[in-house]
């Protein structure tokens, strides 16, 4: 009896210590941010799943259907409590414009030249698109779409429950910030290692961008910037 008592209570340790590490508020504030960017993209493409439209309007679907959901989330959230502004949704002073752009063209570069050299094969094939399409998807559309539903929507809930910083050299980065580059970089994992590395990089930039300006502004420069140098230096 003794013994396998004692089996029962290593059996049931691992599974206790489970749930307490989930009832820690910084790993539920976690899992709310995944699942919001859950609740935020499965419709999008199950709409486009059930439809099975061609490539631009899938494009264009999924960019619109997870906006709507997003602005939908934060629009439900300001009304217990929060405002627009506390999701960036303000305008930047053009200091922090000109600083996205001063500080983001040399990281897209370096970024857009590290996918060229390290080329990965994309998860969707766009280059059917038309130029014009391609630009008004990826250096407009999906900039404002995945600043305001990473930066604006999910960095702002996890900096709730994860306010602090960690030095990074002699940089103070928001825990928020690098937890939400993870789950950005998670989603272009598809894309490849160097695309990996630069949806990273991009991610804490804009981020920090966003947090320190209080706008999503910058964050929607350094994006766009980083989607015009993967098009000007595409993979070999």
């Amino acid at each position: 009896m003794t013994l396998l008592a004692h089996n029962n209570r290593l059996e049931v340790w691992p599974f206790a210590m489970a749930l307490r590490w989930m009832k820690q508020p910084r790993v539920q504030t976690f899992g709310a941010g995944v699942l919001i960017l859950l609740a935020v993209y499965i419709p999008a493409f199950g709409v486009v799943s059930l439809i099975r439209p061609t490539l631009p309007v899938a494009i264009a679907l999924i960019i619109g259907v997870s906006l709507v959901v997003a602005l939908a989330i934060i629009s439900w959230l300001s009304q217990r409590g929060r405002t627009f502004a506390a999701f960036g949704l303000v305008l930047a002073s053009i200091r922090w414009v000109g600083l996205a752009f001063a500080l983001g063209l040399p990281l897209a570069l370096g970024a857009a030249w590290l996918a060229a050299a390290f080329p990965s094969p994309a998860p969707i094939d766009v280059s059917s698109l038309q130029r014009w399409q391609q630009a008004v998807f990826f250096l407009v559309a999906a900039p404002v779409q995945e600043e305001i539903i990473f930066r604006g929507l999910v960095q702002s809930v996890l900096q709730e429950g994860w306010s602090g910083t960690i030095a990074i050299g002699r940089a103070q980065l928001s825990i928020a910030v690098i937890c939400t580059a993870v789950l950005f970089a998670i989603v272009h994992f598809g894309s490849g290692l160097a695309t990996v590395v630069g949806a990273l990089v991009l991610s804490i930039l804009a981020g920090e961008m966003r947090r320190r300006s209080a706008s999503l502004v910058p964050a929607v420069v350094v994006h766009s910037l980083f989607n015009v140098a993967a098009m000007l230096l595409p993979p070999a």
